[in-house]
């Protein structure tokens, strides 16, 4: 089982923007050559939520990708005023691409 938990100011933020949270896998590629998944974390429901595990946290429902790995993974929010974002610290997983014909962002 996954562990995904928010800090406060995280748990706010995305209530405050629809109460929906998606961890998604971001692909990296190495100078040399191979992929590795990064974790992303966006205010919104995933387009191919077939993709997804679903979790409930803290009052958040959080859409976890498939393609990352077991985590743990920590949502925090950082920045100023208006210009704020979510960051994800966890682990990063091997790439393995999204199921054929799916049209989410991964």
């Amino acid at each position: 089982m996954t562990t995904v938990t928010l800090t406060p100011a995280a748990r706010d933020w995305v209530q405050r923007h629809g109460g929906a949270l998606t961890l998604r896998a971001s692909p990296q590629h190495g100078c040399c050559g191979g992929h590795a998944a990064v974790p992303m974390a966006e205010a919104r429901v995933p387009e191919a939520r077939e993709d997804y595990a679903v979790l409930v946290v803290e009052g958040v429902t959080v859409y976890l990708a498939n393609a990352l790995s077991e985590g743990p993974y920590q949502v925090d929010l950082e920045g100023i005023w208006r210009w704020k974002r979510l960051v994800v610290e966890g682990a990063v997983s091997p790439w393995r691409p999204a199921s054929p014909g799916t049209t989410d962002r991964q």
